[in-house]
């Protein structure tokens, strides 16, 4: 019998540590910094742990070209060292801003749909996306979708503090 409540505590206590928030107004507003990318099928980078893994269609085409996965790396994560600086704010008047991106600081205006938790910005320049964005171990997650011939993006956010 103790076994099955140590069992059912530990795993209670497992779901509450691992319990997706809902995507909010309320939940999302605040500073959210950069902390991973991964591009589909291509690299993974952690930008916390400065950590870069490439994929097999990257591994496949420097193979090819007899090139090294380590120099590949560390050029890499040289041209992604400005997208450290990346940051969402979200304020609770529902308007956003974008700092560190490469074209510059994007601002504008957001709404959640609470039902799908889809985020919808509108910038200043009127562009829209809509992101369908998930809570997954504290991180908010931005799914960008691919377009043409790019593979789909990911974008992992932390709080910031």
């Amino acid at each position: 019998m103790k076994k099955i409540v140590l069992f059912l505590s530990f795993a209670i206590a497992t779901l509450a540590v691992n319990a997706q928030t809902k995507v909010t107004k309320t939940s999302i507003a605040g500073k959210w910094a950069l902390a991973a990318m991964n591009v589909d099928g291509m690299l993974y980078y952690d930008m916390e742990k400065d950590s870069l893994s490439l994929g097999q269609a990257i591994l496949s085409q420097l193979a090819a070209a007899g090139q090294d996965s380590a120099g590949a790396v560390e050029m890499m994560k040289g041209q992604f060292e400005s997208l450290k600086e990346t940051a969402f704010t979200f304020s609770d008047d529902g308007s956003y801003s974008v700092e560190g991106l490469p074209q510059g600081a994007e601002k504008g205006t957001y709404t959640v749909d609470e039902a799908t938790g889809t985020i919808s910005m509108t910038g200043g320049k009127g562009t829209k996306k809509e992101i369908k964005a998930t809570f997954k171990n504290n991180r908010l997650i931005f799914p960008i979708p691919a377009e043409g011939q790019s593979p789909a993006t990911t974008m992992e956010l932390k709080k910031a503090k």
